[in-house]
Formats: structure tokens, C-alpha cells, sequence
């Protein structure tokens, strides 16, 4: 399917099952084979053993460390992250340079801190904490699987099962792009592309999800492309006022009204998680109105108040640009490719 196409559609989904770092595919011919996922802070080759069972620990067994504390963890990743924004995301929050970035300390600190994921203990932190944690960790961890490429793709679609195979090992488990957005941050919701949970019930990652999925998550997870939210970073002190402030950003960049045409253009993250923001179009409308600006709110509401079933609005959804969110430019007068 060319890129043209494919940018009209979500990103294709399907389970893979993950045991020990590795999953499993089948060929046509009905052959298994065994892949690595792309773990970026542990080592399958020095951690996978030959005999059976699991070289990797299990929880009673982890709780026995000690655990490297996970609030103090967030806060300072936070500050990593504000380190790499101020030098290697250009103003609009949406563009990287991620070849400056390779070559950086602020990468090999990056690399660094992720190691001390596997060491962490989810039990004892609230849940806007963990919120705020797997959402920074959701974009840190994209733009590592960016970065760790041996050649940057023009799209992250060319890369083969990036959401799914771009995981972190954080405690005793992995955990993927897809299982960050879908299983823990929209509440094990289906992906969109699939009518099951993401998690299942007796997966032990299924107790870290959010109670329910909090739609504004949406506008906060930078997917690789151009038509991804800004980058921010996220503080469990102020989550609800910066997710509030992400959704009011990007509905007001992404929702565009025609009143002569009674027309409404939306971006395509409403078509593929419509279910998230309401059951019908007119739901997801009523969603947008309490976050979008003046003069389009009072737009949005008059049309929908005049709504009839001969008149009824158009709602399109704009092609989603899935190019890499890469910018080659200096970011910075600050920047040092040795800081």
C-alpha cells in the first residue's frame, strides 16, 4: 500500500505474544520464527537461557530489591526530557532532530536513566502518577526506537511493528508502544483495529491500567509523524491542567468549521478512537465543544443546534500525515552536540 493510501487509515494491528523478550510469528508455509523485541533498556543475549523456564525474575522475587523510587524516577526524567526539548525540538513542539540528538550526552544519559526502568516499583504510586509517568515514557520511548535506527526512515510506517516490538522493561514486565497507549494509558481498551482488550484478564500488566480511559490522552503521545500532538512534559502536580491544556491545543489546530458548507473537518485521531470520545459522531462533537476557542465554539454549537435530519452537518476527517516528525535544522543557539 503506498504511503498515500496508508495515511488515510490507522496503523495496522494485530496481537503478538510476548514471552522473555521474544515473540512469535508464522510464515506461509505454517513455520515459527522467533524474533527479538527491540527492548531498548535490557539485553535479550545476556538475559536468554537455553533450559526451560525464565531467566527474568518474577515479581515476589523483584519486591525483594531495592526498588529505584519511582516518583523521584519520574521527576527526574522529566528534567531529561525538558534538557532534550530546550535542544533538539524545534519551537512548534512537533519536530526533532534526531541526528544531533544521537550524538548527544543528553541521548546517552537518556540511555542510561532507562536502565534503572527495570528496577522500578508501579505498586506504591498513585495513578495520576503512573499516568504521568507512561505518558512521557510513551514519548521518550518513541523517540529512542527513532534514534537507536541505523538509518532514519522517512516514515515511521516503514518500519516493520514499531508500536509493537519498541518496548521498555519496566519492573518485571516489557512493555511496548502498543501496550503503554492501549493497555495501560486508554484503560485496556481495544486498539482500534481489534474488538479485544489489549491486555488479558490474567495478564499481571492489566492492574496498572487506568480505571478508565481519559480521551485527552490522545493529545499527548507523539507517535513519530507530523500530524502528532506537540511535545510536552508532563507533571503529576499539574496533569489535569496540562491535559487540558494539550487537548485545547490540538482541537484548536485540528478542528476546522465551514458554516457555509456546515461542514466540520476533524483529525482522524477522532475517526480511529471515536469510541473513546463518545458513541456517535454528534457525541464527539459535544466532546470537542468544551475545548476548542472562541469564535469556533460558538460555531460548532450553533450548527449542531440547528442540526436537523434534511440539513445535517458534513464531518470529513483530514489525511494524517504519517512523515517522520524530523527536523534538520539547528534547534538551538544552546546546542552542543557534546552536551
Amino acid at each position: 500500500m503506498s504511503r498515500s493510501n496508508r495515511s488515510n487509515s490507522a496503523r495496522p494491528f494485530y496481537r503478538i505474544k510476548v514471552v522473555n523478550g521474544m515473540y512469535s510469528t508464522t510464515s506461509s508455509d505454517g513455520t515459527e520464527n522467533i524474533h527479538l523485541l527491540n527492548v531498548l533498556n535490557w539485553s535479550q543475549l545476556k538475559n536468554l537461557t537455553l533450559t526451560e523456564g525464565t531467566t527474568i525474575k518474577d515479581e515476589n522475587e523483584l519486591k525483594t530489591k531495592n526498588f529505584y523510587n519511582t516518583v523521584q524516577f519520574s521527576i527526574e526524567l522529566q528534567q531529561k526530557m525538558l534538557n532534550l526539548k530546550s535542544m533538539f525540538i524545534d519551537p512548534s513542539g512537533r519536530l526533532i532532530n534526531y541526528y544531533q540528538l544521537r550524538t548527544s550526552n543528553i541521548y546517552k544519559d537518556l540511555c542510561e536513566m532507562a536502565k534503572h526502568l527495570t528496577t522500578i516499583n508501579l505498586d506504591n504510586v498513585t495513578e495520576n502518577e503512573r499516568k504521568t509517568l507512561f505518558i512521557n515514557l510513551y514519548n521518550i520511548l518513541t523517540i529512542h526506537g527513532i534514534v537507536s535506527l541505523t538509518d532514519v526512515p522517512k516514515s515511521v510506517l516503514d518500519l516493520n511493528q514499531f508500536w509493537k516490538t519498541t518496548s521498555y522493561k519496566i519492573g518485571a514486565h516489557f512493555y511496548s508502544l502498543d501496550d503503554i497507549e492501549h493497555g495501560i494509558l486508554r484503560g485496556n481498551k481495544p486498539h482500534s483495529n481489534c474488538t479485544q482488550r489489549h491486555f488479558t484478564f490474567n495478564d499481571p500488566r492489566a492492574k496498572y491500567s487506568m480505571r478508565r480511559c481519559d480521551p485527552r490522552i490522545h493529545f499527548t503521545l507523539n507517535r513519530g509523524s507530523r500530524s502528532s500532538p506537540q511535545i510536552a512534559i508532563y507533571s503529576s502536580t499539574n496533569i489535569e491542567k496540562a491535559l487540558n491544556m494539550a487537548t485545547t491545543s490540538y482541537c484548536n489546530s485540528q478542528v476546522d468549521i465551514i458554516p457555509e458548507n456546515r461542514e466540520i473537518r476533524l483529525s482522524k485521531l477522532f475517526l480511529w478512537y471515536r469510541n473513546d470520545f463518545g458513541r456517535s459522531e454528534t457525541d464527539v462533537l459535544r466532546w470537542i465543544t468544551k475545548y476548542i476557542d472562541e469564535p469556533k465554539q460558538s460555531l460548532l454549537k450553533t450548527l449542531m443546534d440547528r442540526q436537523s435530519s434534511k440539513d445535517n452537518l458534513h464531518i470529513s476527517y483530514k489525511i494524517y500525515d504519517w512523515m517522520l516528525n524530523h527536523y534538520d535544522s539547528l534547534i538551538s543557539n544552546r546546542v552542543n552536540i557534546n552536551n
